[in-house]
């Protein structure tokens, strides 16, 4: 299955490459044990919410990185 911003959370962290990118950026983020009711949810979607404490910026390059991967 190809991984991109539009996969699901739990497809994200099932790919090694995918949890490298956004490990980048905030270490620790895939083993959050507060990430289980979101596993569902699009990345794309769950990156925007300010929980995350992702940047705007930090959003976009990781949207477009993970985009990049099956591109």
């Amino acid at each position: 299955m190809a991984i991109n911003s539009k996969s699901k959370l739990k497809e994200i962290l099932a790919d090694p490459r995918a949890v490298a990118i956004i490990e980048e950026y905030k270490p620790g983020f895939a083993s959050d044990p507060q990430l289980g009711p979101v596993m569902g949810m699009r990345m794309n979607l769950l990156l925007k919410f300010p929980q995350t404490g992702f940047s705007a910026e930090v959003v976009k390059a990781i949207i477009e990185r993970l985009d990049a991967l099956d591109a």
